[in-house]
């Protein structure tokens, strides 16, 4: 058992140092020249529970998007998104606190395409039961930078830990969500 480990770790070791040759930083946001460039956005969508918890309907949040400190790749950019996300339609709420990495790329000079995974926490509350669950998402975006206005669209797919929520046994809070971006470049 001893060995496996020793051999994973020299394997590792290795890996990282062959991504480091090429041009990838770990850790970039201890070195000097680093910019975060932090941006605050509002959120504003559709999100559409794929079971009976609801139906789809307004969702609305807050999200802050920097450069990724623990990895940069040698061209494009690792953006960090934190949002908070909040659904109602009846009795039926899902909240959401959410990271996800994307890996981006500028297609044209300010606007940025790109996807990635992401976890997070959401809270469920049906027919009076609240359920907490750990959530997966993958997700694709698009955003445009004017000086200091920020415009963006994403798409993910979120699939949470449990199918038992308030009491329905179903796909739980599993959902699909369609936000639009509206932010302030903090650099």
């Amino acid at each position: 058992m001893h060995k496996k480990v020793i051999i994973t770790l020299i394997a590792s070791l290795f890996s990282v140092t062959s991504y480091a040759e090429n041009g990838w930083r770990f850790f970039a946001g201890m070195e000097d020249d680093f910019k975060h460039e932090t941006t605050t956005s509002v959120l504003l969508g559709g999100l559409g529970p794929n079971s009976s918890v609801g139906d789809t309907g307004l969702s609305y949040g807050l999200e802050i998007s920097f450069n990724c400190p623990l990895l940069q790749p040698p061209s494009n950019k690792i953006r960090q998104q934190v949002s908070a996300l909040r659904y109602k339609d009846g009795d039926s709420t899902i909240q959401t606190i959410q990271i996800n990495p994307h890996y981006v790329v500028e297609v044209i000079p300010n606007l940025w395409m790109g996807g990635g995974p992401g976890i997070g926490y959401v809270r469920a509350r049906v027919n009076k039961i609240t359920s907490n669950m750990v959530a997966g998402q993958l997700g694709a975006s698009l955003h445009y930078n004017i000086e200091k206005i920020f415009i963006g669209a994403e798409a993910r797919y979120q699939i949470t830990q449990r199918d038992d929520v308030g009491g329905i046994i179903d796909e739980g809070a599993d959902n699909w969500q369609a936000i639009l971006k509206l932010g302030y470049n903090l650099y």
